[in-house]
């Protein structure tokens, strides 16, 4: 699908042109009824986060009696929401506030159907700017001009089963912190005997790990200072840095230590792997700690430990970068919408609502203000798993390589890389040969996005 939404995008900029929104701060009447629609793609009833957002958007109406939010959201596959959000923009139709992934943020822009949130924000809003951490300042450019809000933010982390580490002989309190500390834990543990085990450790068939794997590194995913000085032209995903990842994780295959669901991106087949006892470790998002959490304990009969993403090697200390998505406003709505939509983006990313957002998930707090209440009030001296995510990307010394990348075909340069990971953990490939393959689809998604787009 991934792959789909940049051929769609690229499509409709030619085909359909483009649709500048006007900058303009209009209030609107307190009086006169307004309604906008927030598309996002927590779409489960059982999910909390899905009750936190239809509380937060209630208390939203209390304070603004005349505004009606109307929350959709029919999957949780960001590439949908945001192809959806596209086509029906083409329609005139289109949503008013759209959750959008980090790596969709340069081809939100260049596709023109949203607006600068900053250009609408009155002066307390825009005050509140430099309260939001300075990773996530740096990641979303907000100190040079903001487009959309950062709201569910998060890196990857590492969930075990402790009992699962005693049964091997393992000191659960200490969690293996490196790729060959990994390893030798998979080694005891696959030796143990537990009955319930597929195999060792499992993630996402994803490129966002080896991104963050990278980055720990200090090795670049595209040119162009990660695309951030220039337009990148070329995917460095042939790097000495990725064949490393690529060498270690054929060798969890290749060993029957390392199984995934049989589908990419499949966050929540994978997390049911490892909470039902088919796995001892796994990699995943910060996003589920919530979930993990109560699931693990409800279905799996266990409290799961966690811990930091594990580094390359013990010199790997560069930090990870973040990941999650961001609110953006579409263009296309009168005055009135649109200014109902940027100060529902302001509330959804309050300090208020940060907060009962990263209680609610573990999605980490955006704001300092939010992370200081935190803390006083004893949250993380109560739950320092929270913490976790939070200090892994505080720790990180900002510079290119944790920024992230930016770039509008990023789907299909991520989806190179999945490609080239399916290819050598299934198809056996040696992973230079496949990554060399993958670079090239890579550079050619690239080539074909900058020649509609120009400079």
């Amino acid at each position: 699908m991934k792959k789909k939404v940049t051929l769609i995008i690229v499509a409709a900029l030619v085909v359909f042109g483009l649709i500048p929104g006007i900058a303009s701060r209009t209030a609107y009447s307190q009086d006169a009824p307004v309604e906008i629609t927030f598309v996002h793609i927590f779409s489960d009833e059982r999910d909390v986060r899905l009750e936190t957002i239809q509380q937060i958007a209630a208390n939203f109406m209390a304070e603004h009696p005349n505004v009606t939010v109307n929350l959709e959201s029919n999957t949780d596959s960001y590439a949908s929401i945001f192809e959806g959000a596209l086509r029906a923009a083409e329609q005139g139709t289109g949503p008013d506030v759209v959750q959008i992934e980090d790596t969709l943020r340069q081809i939100a822009i260049d596709s023109q159907y949203f607006v600068k949130i900053g250009d609408y924000a009155s002066e307390e809003q825009l005050a509140t700017i430099p309260d939001i951490i300075t990773p996530m300042r740096n990641y979303y450019n907000l100190d040079d001009e903001i487009w959309g809000l950062p709201w569910n933010a998060s890196n990857p982390v590492m969930y075990y089963n402790p009992a699962m580490f005693e049964a091997a002989g393992l000191d659960p309190n200490t969690p293996p912190q490196t790729f060959d500390e990994i390893t030798a834990a998979c080694d005891a543990i696959m030796s143990a005997g537990i009955e319930t085990l597929e195999g060792c450790i499992n993630w996402p068939i994803t490129s966002w790990l080896p991104e963050q794997w990278l980055s720990m590194q200090n090795a670049l995913f595209i040119n162009n200072d990660n695309g951030h000085s220039a337009r990148a032209t070329e995917a460095l995903i042939d790097s000495p840095e990725m064949l490393r990842i690529m060498t270690w994780w054929k060798d969890l295959a290749d060993k029957g230590y390392f199984v995934y669901s049989g589908s990419t991106e499949a966050y929540t087949s994978e997390g049911l792997l490892f909470i039902s006892g088919k796995t001892a470790i796994h990699l995943s998002t910060s996003a589920g700690i919530s979930n993990v959490l109560n699931y693990s304990q409800t279905l799996g009969g266990f409290d799961p430990g966690i811990a930091p993403l594990p580094k390359p090697d013990a010199d790997a200390t560069n930090g990870i970068t973040p990941g999650g998505g961001s609110v953006w406003v579409m263009a296309g709505h009168s005055d009135a919408q649109t200014q109902a939509a940027v100060d529902f983006a302001f509330y959804l990313t309050s300090t208020e609502n940060d907060m009962a957002w990263h209680k609610a998930s573990g999605y980490f707090p955006i704001r300092q203000s939010s992370i200081d209440a935190l803390t006083a009030e004893g949250w993380f001296d109560e739950n320092p798993a929270y913490r976790i995510p939070l200090d892994q990307l505080l720790a990180s010394e900002p510079d290119t390589a944790n920024a992230g990348s930016v770039l509008g075909s990023a789907a299909q340069v991520r989806g190179a890389v999945v490609d080239g990971i399916l290819s050598i953990i299934d198809g056996g490939q040696d992973p230079a040969e496949a990554m060399i393959a993958a670079k090239q689809r890579a550079d050619q998604a690239i080539a074909d996005y900058n020649s509609v787009i120009g400079d």
